[in-house]
């Protein structure tokens, strides 16, 4: 069973994050088939404490993101396209 990325979590994952560099970028997509090392696979509590490096912004391209913008926290914002 795959687990979240993060050290010591026993949760599953609910998507895959990878990093844009040239875009300054993370993008949040729907948990891919099987695990990729390009990748990082994270549960909801991480997506959801997932704060970007300064000038970076997360690009949320899940078919269904739950959260809207007026629930990120302060200094993340979230760009859906």
């Amino acid at each position: 069973m795959r687990r979240c990325a993060k050290t010591r979590c026993e949760r599953s994952p609910a998507a895959t994050a990878s990093l844009l560099y040239g875009a300054r970028e993370v993008c949040l997509v729907d948990l891919i088939r099987e695990p990729d090392p390009r990748f990082v696979d994270l549960c909801d509590e991480h997506i959801d404490r997932l704060i970007p490096p300064i000038g970076w912004v997360v690009r949320d391209d899940r078919t269904d993101p739950p959260a809207d913008a007026s629930e990120l926290p302060r200094g993340r914002e979230r760009i859906h396209r």
